[in-house]
């Protein structure tokens, strides 16, 4: 899908941006407010992108709204971090639990999957 591939440039630039934030490193290349600039919009558009079509990633829909979700207020984190926002800490850590959530929760604790054994071996 076109809104993937567009979202996931979005998230190249946004993440080099962040490279260049939060480390200094090519900073003699690009402005911080070019930069701080660039990471805002850019990030922002690539997660709106993923969240406008997590129904058509290729995990299960609900791991997908998980992580994307929890992607937007690790975003939104980082974000007051770089206005120096109070509490983007702990806005931080809420949006990586959100997504460490995500990566535990799988289908089969949802018993959505299918009982149906892609094995070679396995009888007809």
């Amino acid at each position: 899908m076109i809104l993937k591939r567009i979202a996931a440039i979005c998230f190249g630039i946004s993440f080099l941006m962040a490279i260049v934030l939060f480390t200094n490193i090519g900073a003699n290349l690009i402005p911080k407010s070019i930069a701080k600039l660039i990471f805002l919009i850019v990030g922002s558009s690539a997660i709106l992108l993923n969240l406008l079509s997590f129904r058509f990633g290729k995990h299960d829909v609900n791991f997908n709204f998980f992580y994307w979700l929890g992607s937007l207020i690790v975003f939104i984190g980082l974000a007051a971090m770089i206005m120096h926002w109070p509490f983007a800490f702990y806005i931080i850590i809420g949006g990586m639990t959100i997504v460490g959530v995500s990566f535990i929760y799988t289908p089969k604790i949802d018993g959505s999957t299918s009982e149906k054994s892609d094995l070679l071996d396995d009888e007809l």
